[in-house]
């Protein structure tokens, strides 16, 4: 694929290069990005030139097209932050792609996006209404999440990915649970550029 694709998740960002065709997971300052958003502009900027330059994937002389993979938790002023952040970067284009276009979200599924910081609940409801729950980190304990999916998508399979460690462990910890069942992928921190990719 000849995409430049970057997802922010907890305090990494997750960037695949068109170039060497690579993938790449970049610890920044935490406080430059929260729920998956750039908190910080300035720290930001300074942790993202850096990540380019070790790596060596500074923009062409003319600048190149980003694809920005995006939470739902995302307003249309994040959207417009976010563009100017990267025009301000000498990218070309930049296009805005949401988790859900990515996802194979439908009526008996819901995806959870499981980070160390915070998870976001995706899924469709009775009157097909597409709805994005962003769950903080104080309210990520396994009862409170059991309750949360129980009430919100009870009897649908329930996908998780994302970069929290311990995902395999909370699978398991609730696939116990009736009425809940839960999946993880194999490329659990990868999940949606790898999806976008193909």
């Amino acid at each position: 694929m000849n995409k430049n694709i970057l997802y922010f998740v907890d305090d990494h960002i997750l960037f695949y290069s068109k170039n060497n065709h690579q993938k790449y997971k970049y610890k920044i300052n935490s406080k430059a990005l929260k729920h998956g958003k750039i908190a910080n502009t300035k720290l930001f900027i300074t942790n993202y030139r850096k990540f380019l330059k070790i790596n060596n994937l500074n923009n062409n002389l003319f600048g190149d097209k980003i694809y920005i993979i995006v939470n739902p938790s995302y307003t249309k002023v994040d959207i417009e932050v976010l563009t100017n952040i990267f025009n301000s970067l000498n990218y070309r284009k930049v296009i805005i792609v949401s988790e859900l276009k990515i996802t194979k979200l439908n009526n008996s599924n819901a995806y959870l996006n499981y980070n160390s910081n915070y998870a976001i609940l995706s899924y469709i409801d009775y009157y097909k209404e597409k709805h994005a729950i962003l769950i903080d980190k104080e309210l990520m304990f396994k009862n409170n999440l059991v309750k949360i999916l129980k009430e919100k998508v009870p009897k649908k399979n329930i996908f998780c990915f994302g970069l929290n460690p311990e995902i395999a462990d909370f699978i398991d910890s609730i696939s116990s649970s009736p009425r809940l069942n839960a999946f993880h992928f194999s490329n659990d921190d990868t999940y949606l550029i790898d999806e976008f990719i193909s």
